[in-house]
């Protein structure tokens, strides 16, 4: 059975994942999540401890409560880091090369012609255009959950001069977790 949306903590975390298990990096990855995007009152969006637990990261350290911290696979992989502050983008990686990942990332509706992928990677683009200052070790990602309009979007956005200008990039997300990435 599949789920109706994937949410922004969900994309974040799975691309950390991604890169960390397929040793894509060798340093810690930092994930920035909103809190009001796991829980706002009573309601809860996103199970982000039942995330932890379904993907086998440990949390180190004493606060327990606590879903922000420091979370591992293994020992010897390198960590995610949790955190919620703001202004430092959803999911930072720095790969093997020495470039920086930048990533703004979205949620999204898995199911069919919901037509929320337009304006949620419009407005990502426009994080990475106005939010930091991209420079010459920094590769700015648009990451998304994977859909077919996703993927049509993505692989027209990307032949534009402004984006190639940019050198912004796009990560579609599958429930699985497996990632494709739309580059220049």
């Amino acid at each position: 059975m599949t789920k109706d949306k994937m949410q922004e903590a969900e994309v974040s975390l799975l691309i950390a994942l991604a890169y960390i298990k397929n040793k894509k990096t060798n340093e810690d990855v930092s994930v920035s999540v909103d809190g009001a995007h796991v829980k706002t009152g009573d309601t809860i969006h996103f199970d982000i401890k039942k995330f932890y637990d379904d993907h086998g990261l440990v949390k180190e350290g004493d606060e327990i409560d606590r879903w922000q911290g420091t979370y591992k696979i293994s020992d010897e992989l390198p960590r995610i880091i949790v955190h919620s502050r703001p202004g430092s983008g959803d999911v930072n990686i720095v790969t093997l090369d020495g470039q920086t990942l930048y990533i703004e990332s979205k949620k999204g509706d898995l199911s069919k012609n919901r037509g929320q992928e337009y304006p949620l990677m419009r407005e990502a683009i426009g994080q990475l255009m106005t939010g930091i200052e991209i420079n010459d070790n920094m590769i700015p990602i648009v990451a998304v959950p994977y859909s077919d309009k996703s993927l049509a979007l993505s692989t027209k956005w990307i032949k534009f001069p402004q984006i190639k200008l940019l050198g912004i990039r796009f990560m579609l997300v599958k429930e699985n977790g497996d990632i494709i990435e739309i580059e220049h």
